[in-house]
């Protein structure tokens, strides 16, 4: 007979923290509400002060929680963020010696697969949209407002998978996507001033331009997935030109 594995027991801290968990993941505990002090808490719940505080550190280490002291002080409930779970996944990755490469590459297969599924019954919506969001860059290019233009990019791109209407394909991007900028940033500011050049920019709006012109002259959907596949391949061969690309990643957490 095979010798039965120990199992460990969850502690009183993690299971409250998973209660409490369950309760901000489905709203019940909104975003910004102040949870009880740790007195009344660990009443409700009947264990020690020290039993909750383990609790909290744990909410508070997922983000899930803001622990604030002083008079104005208590946990602050937050919501669950695309940034924390990037954040953990970049470590595991780090850990993996994953390199930017590899990490990009996932990132441009998933954008272009979710861009080809535009051109399917979300085509209208998908192109009005987008049509917005192109708005936005131009009033940055024209008034030279490189943040904006960088944050109207960022909403582009993740706009692209956002219309494909699922959240999980919206999820993986958006962590991948955090990751690779993550990793840029960590790069020298002579690369960064590089990669945002006015030419650059320029030609990264016309690229977001002519994906909208495919999808309003009716591209099939591989047409329009080469398309903006050709468009990130170009986009990595400037953006991680001159960075460790083929190294394992190096990533600022915080």
């Amino acid at each position: 007979m095979a010798k039965a594995s120990q199992v460990r027991a969850p502690k009183a801290g993690e299971l409250i923290a998973g209660q409490l968990r369950q309760q901000i993941i489905r709203g019940t505990l909104e975003p910004g509400a102040v949870l009880p002090s740790e007195t009344v808490l660990s009443t409700q719940f009947g264990v020690s002060k020290p039993t909750m505080r383990e609790a909290f550190r744990i909410l508070e280490a997922e983000r899930l929680i803001e622990v604030r002291r002083g008079a104005n002080g208590g946990a602050r409930v937050q919501v669950p963020d695309t940034g924390a779970a990037a954040r953990y996944a970049g470590a595991i990755l780090q850990h993996r010696r994953a390199t930017l490469s590899d990490v990009y590459a996932v990132r441009a297969l998933l954008e272009s697969k979710s861009a080809g599924m535009l051109a399917g019954a979300r085509r209208d919506d998908a192109v009005a949209r987008l049509e917005k969001l192109l708005g936005a860059e131009e009033a940055a290019l024209g008034a030279g407002q490189d943040d904006e233009f960088l944050a109207a990019d960022e909403a582009f791109h993740l706009g692209v998978v956002e219309l494909t209407g699922s959240e999980t394909l919206s999820l993986l991007v958006q962590m991948l996507y955090n990751i690779v900028k993550a990793a840029v940033a960590s790069s020298s500011e002579v690369h960064r001033r590089k990669a945002d050049s006015e030419a650059q920019r320029a030609r990264t709006h016309r690229s977001h331009v002519r994906l909208v012109e495919i999808l309003k002259d009716g591209g099939e959907p591989a047409e329009v997935e080469a398309y903006w596949n050709r468009h990130l391949t170009t986009v990595a061969a400037f953006l991680l030109a001159d960075l460790p690309a083929e190294t394992a990643l190096d990533l600022l957490l915080t």
